[in-house]
């Protein structure tokens, strides 16, 4: 069990140092799932031993270890993605750079390949091929027939010479018919000094003043916002001594923490190590 626990904390250490994967076992969730499972069962055992100690470190660890490594994963599926399918570049093409991570776990290499998939679909969304497509479709369609104004009388259709008191008939009904009365419009001048008016008539938009908005101020200069983004701002720590896991004011848990180790931590948090001498920023 202690073997076990050792082991998780070199592979914590690694995946803080190195960009790349930690190289574990196929089985290494499996592990850890088993190893947690039997530290429960002797935490309910003995009540008064230090196994809840373990238990709770361990499960930090775990939980850290995972977490750095899903990053690193989803780093390297886009970066592979951007390599290999290019956008606004003429006709896309997929073309993947086979780059895939060292060291992945089964679960891990069918989490990577699902990210590449999901991307790869989302740039074929976006794809000037696809876009193009889309484009030609909506010019292929023919627009609507005008409708027919059935109060303008239609045009008398050529008549065939068939007698002279057809033809008269049909002047006839043509001259019955009620001409559309058009409404006079006016000059240009009288239009435009019209709509002159009309524009002048209308009140000014009354401007916004401060008073109005009291917070108007606030929208612009948030300096507490500034303070706190400065004091939640990771910084690099070398620590000189053992201290227990702690939770920074980002409500995370960091540690436990052993000497000669390079952590990440708010900058609120690691000012309290600079001032009691237990460790010291490192700029990397």
């Amino acid at each position: 069990m202690d073997q076990f626990y050792q082991e998780l904390r070199k592979i914590q250490k690694k995946e803080r140092n190195n960009a790349t994967l930690a190289r574990v076992e196929e089985d290494f969730y499996t592990r850890i799932h088993e190893y947690i499972d039997e530290l429960r069962v002797q935490a309910i055992r003995d009540p008064f031993s230090n196994v809840h100690g373990i238990l709770k470190e361990a499960q930090i660890i775990a939980t850290e270890i995972c977490e750095r490594r899903e990053h690193k994963i989803t780093a390297a599926a886009v970066l592979n993605i951007h390599r290999s399918y290019h956008l606004f570049t003429g006709k896309p093409q997929f073309d993947l750079v086979d780059t895939t991570p060292l060291n992945l776990t089964p679960e891990e290499e069918k989490f990577y390949f699902s990210l590449i998939d999901t991307l790869k679909n989302h740039r074929g969304n976006i794809s000037l091929e696809k876009l193009s497509d889309e484009e030609d479709d909506k010019k292929s369609i023919k627009p609507k027939e005008t409708q027919k104004n059935t109060l303008i009388p239609e045009e008398p259709k050529k008549v065939e010479d068939n007698g002279e008191d057809e033809v008269l008939n049909r002047l006839d009904e043509i001259s019955k018919a009620k001409p559309i009365k058009e409404e006079p419009r006016q000059p240009i001048e009288k239009q435009i000094l019209k709509s002159k008016i009309e524009q002048e008539s209308k009140p000014a938009p009354k401007a916004k003043s401060v008073e109005d908005n009291p917070n108007a101020q606030d929208e612009f200069f948030d300096f507490e916002s500034k303070k706190v983004a400065k004091d939640t701002e990771l910084v690099t720590m070398l620590v000189f001594d053992e201290i227990g896991p702690i939770v920074g004011v980002d409500e995370k848990v960091y540690g436990p923490f052993r000497p000669q180790d390079l952590v990440t931590l708010p900058l609120i948090n690691a000012k309290v190590f600079f001032k009691n001498r237990k460790g010291r920023q490192v700029k990397i």
